[in-house]
């Protein structure tokens, strides 16, 4: 017993297939008026028909270059190829469409039918690479479309990566947000060209740049700026410790040396360890040997703190004024209290002491009360000495030797050199 079908002969009672990979992969990011040449084509492919241009023009209210145009589109995104007639003109072609499932195992469907001794050739051919490619859809949550998947199938083929390296590297990038095939991609190149071969090389690498960012950052609050390094800092930061081997003790002693300019900058630090390279070169002495600083440069060195500290007192006082005169003020009569309070000391005269002392601190609460209404701390126009033990002479009220002297014997090498 045979069956027969009774065949319809006007196909636009019939139903195009659709694959879902188009919808869901190609279909969203394409124009409007491609997409209609597509399916248009598409339905005439199913039914061996054919068409002309000036056809599907007049069909679809396009002219034959938008036609054209979404036609060069379709295959730049790898679902169709032209094929050019024999014999006849460039722009005479017929449309092939590609089967899109298959694309999902495969770069190009000529590369499934290779000879037995080929799979050698392909680590990663059949089962292999359709395990690899399931466990990077896993990572990334989502289905790879047709040219994802020949991307992940280059960095085998092309970069010679490690399917250790390649997982690695999906999840490290899927942790920081970067989903883009693209990015991963560099993730790959760059960790095979450094020669990362297992998941514990990759282990050990990050490791090591987790470190590295963390000197990045060091570096970049010790100069009072709370963000990250960009690329170029972070290439100038790597020169300092692989190229002109600085230890994180020297190249801090810079960003100090750095603190003493009106707006600290990494700039300011590349130059002042190019300096110290180039010197300690022409000396033919390592890099981290400081030069010693004597008793008279140390001295030298607290007295420019010391005038530095009532500079910048004496301009946080000048902005007070400028905003509460009144501060100004209480300062002139708190200044001749004092004068008289001496007078008095001084000539015996004890009676009107206690009168002194009341009005100057009325005077006082007075000056603190306006300060913090004005938003400032009471202190604010006080002197401020890098040490409030000496006071920024380096002996004690005792007239023993400061403990801060040995932090600014390193400050005061700094600061001469950037004197001299």
């Amino acid at each position: 017993m045979g069956f027969i079908k009774e065949k319809i002969r006007d196909f636009y009672l019939l139903t195009t297939d659709v694959e879902n990979i188009f919808i869901n992969e190609y279909m969203p990011a394409a124009p409007g008026n491609f997409v209609k040449v597509y399916l248009y084509g598409l339905l005439y492919s199913q039914n061996d028909a054919e068409m002309t241009y000036s056809q599907m023009s007049r069909q679809l209210g396009m002219t034959e270059k938008q036609i054209d145009d979404a036609w060069s589109y379709w295959e730049s995104m790898g679902v169709v190829t032209k094929r050019t007639k024999t014999g006849g003109k460039k722009d005479d072609y017929d449309i092939e469409f590609k089967q899109l499932r298959a694309l999902m195992y495969s770069t190009d469907t000529e590369e499934k039918e290779q000879s037995p001794g080929q799979e050698e050739d392909n680590p990663l051919c059949d089962n292999g690479l359709k395990v690899l490619l399931g466990s990077v859809e896993q990572i990334m949550g989502k289905t790879l479309s047709p040219k994802e998947i020949a991307e992940v199938f280059s960095w085998v083929k092309d970069f010679g990566a490690k399917e250790e390296v390649i997982l690695c590297a999906v999840d490290y990038c899927v942790e920081k947000g970067k989903t883009g095939i693209s990015y991963i991609s560099k993730v790959v190149e760059q960790w095979t060209k450094d020669g990362l071969k297992t998941a514990e090389d990759v282990e050990e690498h990050l490791n090591e740049l987790e470190q590295r960012f963390a000197i990045y950052k060091r570096i970049l609050q010790t100069l009072g700026l709370n963000r990250a390094a960009t690329e170029a800092e972070r290439k100038m930061i790597d020169a300092w410790f692989d190229e002109m081997n600085f230890n994180m003790e020297r190249i801090m002693d810079a960003c100090v040396k750095a603190s003493f300019i009106s707006s600290p900058n990494l700039r300011y630090v590349n130059k002042v360890l190019k300096n110290w390279y180039e010197e300690a070169k022409i000396d033919g002495r390592d890099v981290n040997k400081k030069i010693k600083v004597t008793q008279s440069d140390l001295n030298r060195y607290y007295e420019y703190l010391r005038k530095k500290a009532e500079e910048e007192a004496e301009a946080r006082r000048k902005e007070v004024y400028r905003q509460i005169p009144r501060i100004k003020e209480l300062d002139e009569e708190l200044l001749g209290l004092g004068r008289k309070l001496s007078g008095m000391v001084l000539g015996g005269k004890t009676s009107e002491i206690a009168e002194i002392k009341r009005l100057t601190s009325l005077l006082e609460q007075e000056r603190a009360v306006l300060l913090t209404e004005n938003n400032y701390r009471q202190d604010y126009t006080d002197i401020k000495y890098a040490c409030s033990k000496c006071g920024d002479t380096g002996i004690t009220e005792e007239g023993k030797r400061c403990s801060c002297t040995k932090e600014r014997m390193g400050e005061a090498e700094l600061w001469q050199n950037s004197n001299s």
